[in-house]
């Protein structure tokens, strides 16, 4: 059974999330900063070397050069697809799955005004999403108000549909695809990190499903991100 996160690590998690979040949406000045800021906050409390590798990657970086690094890798003939659907090989189950995650933004009447508005299954609104719930679950228990582990059990079912079951794959396949492109490099690791130790602790063994192997252009389409 899962149970309410402490408030400290509610608020880790959640920051650890957005961190992500933002580090796989298109990149822009104020998106790498905010990286930046949040990588350094979480590493003064809790330094570990995948956050320094994050921090040092996000100083050195060169815009530029990072936007050239993220068309190259999801945009495109993607070397790595960003999106959910795209590792379902049922194109009927990608429609479901899709309309699916749609649906958990819409319960919590979620909008489209992230960093990461795109389609509802790519990845930067999957991970906001799950910084939204953190964030919802720390109030709740901060207010003492009812929900919390309603919260809790609702982010447990999206990371075992939805989040837990394809984000392995893909930061192992941005980490293959990535040798020279430190800054996704190093978010694909500390990604890797937390997904796995968020499954563990909520005692969670989603069905996965496996790295993308095809690879093609993957198109936009009328969805906007519900996170």
């Amino acid at each position: 059974m899962t149970t309410v996160a402490a408030p400290a690590e509610a608020a880790r998690l959640a920051a650890l999330w957005r961190l992500l979040s933002l580090g796989f949406a298109p990149p822009t000045a104020d998106r790498v900063a905010e990286v930046e800021t949040l990588a350094g906050a979480l590493a003064e409390i809790e330094p570990t070397p995948e956050l320094d590798a994050v921090l040092a990657a996000a100083r050195s970086t060169e815009l530029d050069g990072l936007s050239a690094q993220f068309s190259a890798l999801f945009r495109g003939t993607v070397l790595v697809s960003p999106y959910e659907g795209s590792y379902e090989a049922d194109p009927i189950r990608q429609g479901r799955q899709m309309a699916d995650v749609a649906a958990f933004y819409r319960a919590f009447g979620a909008e489209a005004h992230g960093p990461s508005a795109d389609r509802p299954d790519f990845v930067g609104c999957e991970l906001e999403f799950l910084s939204f719930l953190e964030l919802r679950g720390l109030v709740a228990v901060e207010r003492d108000e009812d929900g919390a582990e309603l919260i809790e059990q609702i982010a447990a079912s999206f990371l075992a549909d939805h989040a837990g079951r394809w984000l392995p794959a893909f930061f192992a396949s941005v980490l293959e695809a990535s040798a020279d492109a430190h800054f996704y490099r190093s978010l694909a690791t500390l990604g890797g990190q937390v997904i796995a130790g968020e499954l563990e602790r909520r005692g969670l063994e989603p069905a996965p499903l496996p790295p993308r192997r095809v690879r093609s252009i993957v198109e936009r389409d009328t969805f906007a991100c519900g996170a």
